[in-house]
């Protein structure tokens, strides 16, 4: 089980900003991304304001982006000319389409919990997103917007992505899916040592579509030994795996279909 496996169009858009009191008539520019070290770094843009008109424009256009590669690379840089003449008002922004590229991107929905203890857990999952681009992406903030209604659905930062490079964004918690894990613990002693059974009783709720969530358990790693016994899962939906090289980490995956709800119990075994 992975995840979704989807495709767009990534638009990328920049800003030239005037903060001067006079007006600047360019007749060529350039854009250099990449490895370009500054003093600071510009804090979080509000998300454009995107009605399904101007959304659908961007998604069809084939002319309006500068160029889809880099006219140049050096040193780690990537240029990209403007060639058109355009006017920079003073106190303005003006805004080009520098870049467009095809990328493919997993979705599904994670979360990690820490140092097991007995006690009730609960809590929602990050929408996580594994993307991969099909030409150099430079860094910057990426905005998901809803492609049938052009709502804003979140930003994060992104790093520079080389070609058919992968790289993991989150976009907060998903509310309309969330666990309830209940952890229970007894010792049984078995001299010269001690074995924990951690018993976990997991229930994974979707209020939603189909979606594929993952959960990462992260038990007591300072036993010498650690064996998962499973007892009981809903469905085939839900699948159990011991990290082969820490066997301490436990990771579940569900695909879960809407409106429905998966469980599964299963004992840890762990010796000290």
């Amino acid at each position: 089980m992975t995840s979704f496996i989807l495709a767009a169009t990534l638009r990328a858009l920049a800003d030239i900003n005037n903060e001067h009191e006079r007006s600047y008539d360019i007749t060529n520019s350039q854009l250099i991304t990449g490895s370009v070290p500054l003093s600071s770094s510009p804090s979080f843009q509000s998300p454009y304001t995107i009605n399904t008109q101007y959304f659908q424009y961007m998604k069809n256009s084939t002319s309006s982006s500068i160029s889809s590669e880099a006219d140049s690379t050096n040193f780690g840089t990537y240029s990209y000319n403007i060639t058109r003449q355009f006017i920079l008002f003073p106190k303005s922004i003006k805004t080009f389409p520098f870049l467009s590229t095809e990328i493919s991107f997993n979705y599904k929905l994670e979360t990690s919990i820490y140092s097991l203890s007995p006690s009730t857990y609960s809590g929602l999952f990050e929408r996580t997103f594994i993307i991969q681009p099909s030409e150099f992406l430079p860094a910057g903030i990426m905005t998901f917007y809803l492609s049938t209604t052009g709502t804003t659905l979140g930003q994060t930062r992104l790093k520079d992505i080389p070609k058919q490079s992968k790289q993991k964004i989150t976009l907060e918690n998903d509310p309309d899916v969330e666990y309830n894990m209940i952890v229970t613990s007894t010792t049984i002693q078995q001299l010269p040592s001690y074995r924990d059974d951690v018993n976990i009783n997991l229930i994974i709720s979707n209020r939603k579509d189909e979606q594929i969530v993952s959960v990462t358990l992260n038990i007591n790693s300072w036993h010498y030994n650690t064996t998962l016994i499973f007892k009981n899962q809903s469905s085939s939906n839900i699948i159990i795996n011991q990290d082969r090289i820490n066997p301490a980490m436990i990771i579940i995956q569900a695909r879960i279909k809407p409106n429905e709800d998966e469980t599964c119990m299963f004992t840890l075994q762990q010796w000290r």
